[in-house]
């Protein structure tokens, strides 16, 4: 009996706690923190960065019957370069030199993410690198190709 009583009183006392007011000259203060209040926000990228420069890195998704279909957010030298969609392309234009193109899927929920390694590129602006992700065994991967390939 003192269970049901126990677990009405914590029912009313969360219900009742949204209810709560406060003075127009104070903020509002929530015990929700910024994290938590972009929970299921995804991930904005933005390749302002790679978007103008003398070489071109086109980095496509290859699909297989192990991937999963989540979206991946390439990087390159650790800067956040792109959304990669599943079966598409992502054209990004940087300095000459050497670079590492690689990439991460958020986990489920957005708390942690699963880096896939790097691939070392080297770019010249008389060339176009190209460059693919794929999951063979259910192990992603990017790797440069030739020109005529994915």
């Amino acid at each position: 009996m003192i269970c049901r009583f126990t677990l009405a009183a914590a029912v009313a006392a969360i219900a009742l706690t949204g209810c709560s007011s406060h003075k127009k000259d104070e903020p509002a203060t929530s015990s929700i923190t910024a994290s938590a209040a972009n929970f299921f926000k995804p991930t904005q990228v933005s390749a302002d960065d790679f978007s103008t420069g003398p070489t071109l890195v086109n980095v496509s998704h290859v699909t297989s019957r192990t991937d999963d279909g989540s979206a991946v957010y390439v990087t390159v030298d650790g800067k956040d370069a792109g959304a990669l969609i599943r079966g598409q392309s992502l054209q990004l234009h940087l300095p000459a030199g050497e670079h590492q193109v690689g990439g991460y899927v958020p986990t489920l929920l957005g708390f942690g993410r699963v880096t896939i390694p790097a691939v070392k590129v080297t770019t010249s602006p008389d060339k176009v690198k190209q460059v693919a992700y794929s999951t063979a065994l259910k192990k992603p991967a990017f790797t440069e190709t030739d020109a005529g390939q994915g």
